[in-house]
């Protein structure tokens, strides 16, 4: 976890600044001789990169949560459908072209967990699926429940993953020269990995039979914590 975290200091969060910098010294120069269209490119990127710089901020203030186990987690019994609402409330503000399809059993779904942390983990995976799948298709926030866990499954329709990434996509390695690396998806799914463990649950990866990508965690239901696989 600290060299994953000193990894993304040193690159994740140095290329947006660096790109921040750029594009507003390129604005503040060249004002005068910008087109409005141009203006308003640099201006998107600038938006682009510090919304990404602001969630990369959340996750490193997610880890300080878990860096002492689990016991550190303040755990409250928490209403599923209320968690994925103000995630995907986030994403839709963060992403207005994005579309987000969710589906919650009509049945209520009550979790012990961190909320801030968990609403997290589907912000990262949802952001993911977005940035990195290759796709503008819709993206889909499933859940279910099998026995006694709650399983939350964040699809896309996109390129899905290279098969020999699977086994260690969430240990926080990044694919160097590709734009996996200038985006943090290697930390983003480390810390994804790091908050669901100490919350006692599980989380993986698989390609979609139909195309596109799957990442699902369970989480453990109130006064249980044997679950289905």
């Amino acid at each position: 976890m600290r060299a994953n975290l000193l990894r993304a200091i040193s690159h994740d969060l140095r290329t947006p600044l660096t790109s921040i910098i750029g594009s507003s010294t390129v604005y503040l120069e060249n004002e005068a001789h910008l087109t409005d269209i141009e203006k308003k490119s640099l201006v998107s990127h600038i938006l682009e990169d510090s919304n990404w710089l602001l969630n990369m901020v959340e996750n490193l203030l997610s880890v300080t949560k878990i860096t002492g186990g689990a016991t550190n987690l303040k755990k409250q019994d928490e209403i599923i459908e209320e968690i994925v609402g103000e995630a995907v409330g986030r994403i839709r503000k963060r992403f207005p072209d994005s579309v987000v399809n969710v589906s919650v059993p009509e049945e209520m779904l009550i979790v012990p967990m961190d909320a801030t942390l968990i609403e997290q983990v589907l912000i990262n995976l949802m952001e993911n699926a977005i940035r990195h799948s290759g796709s503008t298709a819709p993206i889909g926030v499933k859940v279910s429940r099998k026995k006694s866990g709650a399983v939350f499954t964040i699809s896309d329709n996109g390129k899905g993953i290279d098969p020999s990434r699977i086994p260690d996509i969430f240990d926080g390695k990044t694919q160097h020269g590709s734009s996996d690396s200038s985006r943090g998806i290697g930390i983003g799914l480390s810390i994804c990995k790091s908050i669901i463990l100490a919350h006692d649950g599980k989380i993986f990866a698989k390609n979609n039979l139909n195309g596109g990508a799957s990442f699902t965690f369970v989480l453990p239901m109130k006064g249980e914590s044997d679950y289905a696989k």
